[in-house]
């Protein structure tokens, strides 16, 4: 069973250079563009999820790159 047979698709346009660039991700003849897509994309994470998983890990950031981590969201 592929993915687009149990969840629903949507048709996109893309251009030339896209739909070529994609190809080349491509492991074999046989996985669908769906499959590319769900592995070299990551799944988006809210910024609370981020900060969770930044806490966590027990790293720390200069006051410097907080200062700017700060403008960016803003």
């Amino acid at each position: 069973m592929t993915i687009g047979e149990y969840m629903g698709t949507k048709s996109i346009n893309v251009s030339e250079e896209a739909y070529e660039r994609l190809k080349t991700w491509k492991q074999s003849d046989e996985e669908s563009f769906t499959s590319v897509i769900l592995r070299v994309l990551p799944k988006r994470k809210s910024i609370l999820e981020s900060y969770r998983e930044f806490q966590r890990s027990g790293k720390t950031i200069s006051d410097e790159d907080a200062d700017q981590l700060i403008k960016d969201l803003e």
